[in-house]
């Protein structure tokens, strides 16, 4: 694990790359006291590599609201034959029309999103399909706390009553190109447009337009903080009804790492990122107790893409 001091740095450069997801160094630098004298930006420079690299932080994501003309469906599915399991698997991961997929361990085996209205092929059988709403995605508030510590401060506290607004824009007004900018530069907010420019064949000066007017505006950025690095964390689905949704989110902000909400039409999803599935488990079994969820669901993401 990386010293404290090299952490808060860490977390002072996500929080500002947060903020302006295009940053220049230079504002990185001026902001850690590194643009004087013997203090140049390419210290500001080693910093924001090592953070990606170590993968403390992951590269920003472009995530599209949801709009009347362009919503996000999810879907649960299930093999209706084990045997079907990996080849079902492997033929989602080919379809360009699925922009998130879970493999899972437990009652469901997969977790797909688009913003298309799909149909499966027969090996496939849809559990529950809904709408999904505007997901969110935790800034670690406590980032150099104890995992275990979190989750127990979490787990005995109490929960504000309230639902999540789940909204619906009005309209996107994207045509082609729009939509080809937006998936070219998805997994990487950051993406040089030069880049951009290489794969759809139009020019700098009208990606870098289209971005900022008509593509940005449309958009929420995810950004993510694992002071261990991603790889060391171990994943969990949890799936809940709740009249508690603004409370627990709430707390989830107080977890060492970035949580994933996903707000369907009447549950949330959560990715919780951990050190032990134990210490899920007695979180939401404490929260049952109290009365704040009145059911949840565990599974056990095994692959993503």
């Amino acid at each position: 694990m990386e010293s404290s001091d090299k952490l808060q740095t860490y977390h002072t450069v996500y929080n500002l790359i947060r903020d302006n997801t295009r940053y220049k160094v230079n504002f990185i630098a001026k902001h850690l006291g590194l643009s004087g004298i013997g203090r140049t930006k390419s210290t500001a420079s080693k910093y924001i590599n090592e953070m990606y690299n170590k993968k403390i932080s992951l590269r920003p994501n472009l995530i599209l609201k949801g709009y009347e003309n362009c919503t996000t469906k999810a879907y649960f599915l299930k093999t209706k034959n084990r045997q079907d399991l990996t080849t079902a698997y492997l033929n989602l991961m080919k379809r360009s029309d699925i922009s998130y997929l879970l493999f899972l361990s437990g009652i469901y085996d997969f977790f797909v999103t688009s913003r298309y209205n799909l149909s499966f092929d027969k090996s496939l059988s849809v559990k529950e399909s809904t709408l999904m709403y505007d997901p969110i995605y935790t800034n670690p508030l406590n980032w150099n706390r104890e995992i275990k510590k979190s989750f127990s401060k979490i787990a005995n506290s109490s929960l504000v009553k309230g639902n999540l607004e789940r909204e619906i824009g009005d309209f996107l007004p994207w045509n082609e190109v729009h939509f080809n900018i937006f998936d070219t530069m998805k997994n990487n907010a950051q993406m040089p447009f030069s880049h951009v420019k290489r794969k759809i064949k139009i020019s700098q000066t009208t990606i870098k337009k289209y971005f900022l007017n008509d593509i940005l505006p449309y958009c929420d950025i995810a950004h993510y903080f694992f002071p261990d690095g991603y790889d060391t964390y171990l994943q969990s689905m949890i799936i809940l009804k709740t009249d508690y949704e603004k409370g627990l989110v709430d707390q989830l902000y107080k977890l060492p790492c970035t949580t994933y909400v996903y707000p369907l039409e009447n549950k949330l999803v959560l990715i919780i990122f951990h050190k032990g599935i134990n210490h899920v488990m007695y979180t939401f079994k404490k929260f049952e107790e109290k009365g704040f969820v009145r059911e949840s669901l565990l599974l056990i993401p095994l692959h993503w893409e």
